[in-house]
């Protein structure tokens, strides 16, 4: 289907471009948004082609917009040269979400710029508490790739939790040991938010005990 269609049905997407192209760094580079479970195949791998197909389209939910943001993982064959910041946008519904935000992030200690933060917006509703950010995904994401600023897009209107995270395991899930973090005291609200500065920290892991055993008969480990 042509890009930004509506009332998306299909369970497959063709992209032709003019010249052969490559599919390269898809891993750090590609952003599908909001998440889709399980990741549809993307194609070719490895070889230049004319054509990327994005298959198995299986798990959508109705009435929502999906972005998947290239970055610069498509490259033409002969010189390398990246395709910036292509975007192919779809909706299950009858109408594409237009709102955004943007903004710069930056480090609470560190003078050096991250790059590659996790931007993620999770809906305030009633299953919406202190710990989905361990284990759910966010409803919308994006990245900083490899500056400090970053845009999401196509987002619809409503209050957020806004997360942004140094995500060492790209997983989309807050990990406390190594992953550093940024939020606000208050949700956002969109379109009334618009523009925002996080600040990234890391966290004091919470205390755990591990698991004690028997060194000898006079000495006991207790790990922590």
């Amino acid at each position: 289907p042509p890009n930004y269609s509506t009332n998306f049905t299909s369970s497959e997407i063709e992209i032709f471009f003019n010249e052969y192209i490559r599919l390269t760094k898809l891993q750090t580079e590609l952003i599908v948004s909001p998440p889709i479970e399980p990741l549809p195949l993307i194609m070719p791998m490895g070889s230049a082609e004319k054509l990327v197909t994005i298959s198995d389209l299986d798990s959508l939910k109705d009435g929502t917009t999906y972005s998947f943001h290239f970055g610069e993982s498509i490259e033409d064959n002969n010189e390398r040269n990246p395709l910036i910041n292509y975007r192919y946008v779809f909706s299950t519904g009858e109408y594409i979400d237009s709102l955004k935000i943007s903004g710069f992030i930056k480090d609470a200690y560190e003078i050096d710029s991250l790059s590659f933060v996790s931007i993620q917006l999770y809906p305030i509703d009633s299953v919406f508490n202190d710990s989905t950010v361990y284990n759910q995904k966010p409803f919308y994401v994006g990245n900083t790739l490899d500056s400090i600023y970053f845009e999401l897009n196509s987002l619809a209107p409503g209050k957020y939790e806004f997360i942004a995270i140094k995500d060492k395991s790209k997983n989309y899930y807050f990990d406390q040991s190594f992953d550093k973090i940024g939020f606000f005291e208050n949700p956002i609200e969109i379109p009334k938010d618009t523009f925002f500065l996080p600040v990234l920290f890391k966290e004091v892991t919470n205390f755990q005990w591990g698991i004690s055993k028997i060194v000898n008969d006079h000495h006991i480990e207790f790990p922590y």
